[in-house]
């Protein structure tokens, strides 16, 4: 039977996009048995034509928008079609192309936007639409629930001997300039005080006293310069111009100590408090969904994100949480999540890099929570997962196997294609 008389159960599957979740479907679907074909651009080609070649799947140059493209990739022959770009609208554009070139054909897409999805499913029938962060973020919400559920039985277990855990204590630096005007203050005042006990002949608490108007420059006239000698003239005079700078200096520093607090209150940079809630690091689209799952499930959430103009993390703040504005992998940020009292330890940010680090830096305090940390490389995932009690998802992993699943059963469903 010649290719052309092949029916499209048995035809190829299109993936459409080999960013990583694309060359992970490609992957999912050879171990299957099943046969692929790859539609990219040329770099994303150029980037897997080793393991392209490896696996046996050709590919084609180009974007799944167009129909041109599509049909040079083989969408008449294909069984189904995996859209796996990272744009909605990219895929959005594709599957309407698809549809208008072959009516009917299987269609996996991936999109974010929830409203948009769920559109696309009423409107079309024989497409499906998922995405990485809607089929990961269960996961790492009933894993975190696992992990927290299983630590706090094996501390009572211990009769609580053993703490969670003893974050450590980041002291302040008090800042240089203070001291320094502090210290010139000090001496300015001694200084005067005991040169005006002296010129006007009056006790040390007097002189003080006048010491104190002077710099302030209020002169309510209690004691008479006029009469004094010309060197007491002079110091009073440089007392009132040092006064008038000096407390320039002290309200500017005052007034900038309240706006630097309101804005650490505003980035929600503040201690937290309380104890047994979830530390997220990573306010992205995988880190607001675990996020709002876990606080469906009663945990009480505290948020680390980097980006203090995230509509995920303004929008978690709206809902209660405390969300702190902070580089989640320096130990300060961490010490304000209190980490050392919290239930469990997520590291959802978009770099595995950065994950990775948390999860050390979190071991590095000596703690025992439980870490689950997102790492996009399923190799890497599979070859750290449960190393220094840390547990690793790979979210990549998790998506690509259930939409290589999803397009095979919508090919089964429809009977292979949509009228062909």
């Amino acid at each position: 039977m010649s290719s052309n008389d092949r029916p499209a159960s048995r035809g190829p599957v299109l993936v459409c996009g080999l960013n990583p979740l694309g060359i992970a479907v490609v992957r999912q679907l050879v171990a299957k048995g099943e046969m692929a074909r790859a539609l990219a651009s040329a770099d994303e080609v150029a980037s897997y034509s080793h393991e392209l070649k490896r696996l046996g799947v050709p590919a084609c140059i180009g974007v799944a928008s167009s129909a041109g493209e599509l049909e040079a990739a083989g969408l008449h022959e294909a069984s189904a079609v995996i859209l796996a770009a990272n744009d909605d609208a990219e895929n959005v554009d594709a599957a309407l192309t698809a549809r208008r070139i072959r009516p009917g054909v299987p269609i996996v897409a991936r999109v974010f936007d929830p409203s948009l999805g769920e559109y696309l499913e009423e409107t079309e029938d024989g497409l499906r639409v998922l995405s990485v962060s809607g089929l990961a973020s269960p996961r790492f919400a009933d894993l975190a629930m696992r992990e927290a559920k299983e630590a706090r039985a094996e501390r009572a277990a211990s009769a609580g001997v053993r703490p969670l855990g003893r974050g450590r204590t980041v002291p302040r630096r008090v800042d240089p300039i203070l001291v320094r005007l502090a210290l010139v203050a000090s001496l300015v005042t001694l200084f005067s005080v005991w040169f005006f006990a002296r010129a006007l002949g009056v006790s040390l608490f007097d002189a003080l006293y006048f010491v104190v108007e002077t710099t302030t420059n209020t002169g309510y006239g209690d004691f008479a310069i006029r009469e004094a000698g010309a060197s007491a003239k002079l110091v009073a005079i440089l007392l009132m111009i040092g006064g008038a700078g000096l407390l320039a200096l002290v309200y500017a520093l005052v007034t900038g100590w309240f706006i630097a607090r309101r804005i650490e209150v505003l980035q929600g940079r503040l201690p937290e408090r309380g104890k047994g809630h979830a530390v997220i690091a990573g306010a992205g689209n995988v880190g607001f969904r675990v996020a709002q799952l876990l606080a469906a499930a009663d945990f009480r959430v505290v948020v680390i994100e980097r980006k203090a103009d995230s509509r995920n993390a303004s929008a978690l703040r709206s809902e209660g949480h405390h969300v702190i504005v902070a580089d989640a992998g320096l130990d300060e940020s961490l010490d304000l999540a209190g980490v050392d009292r919290a239930s469990v330890v997520l590291a959802l940010t978009d770099s595995d890099a950065i994950n990775l680090k948390v999860a050390l830096a979190v071991r590095g305090h000596g703690l025992d929570v439980p870490v689950v940390i997102r790492l996009i490389s399923p190799e890497l995932s599979d070859h750290l997962h449960g190393r220094k009690g840390i547990v690793t998802i790979s979210p990549i992993a998790v998506a690509s196997e259930k939409f290589a699943n999803e397009a095979l059963a919508l090919r089964r469903s429809i009977g292979g294609g949509g009228g062909l």
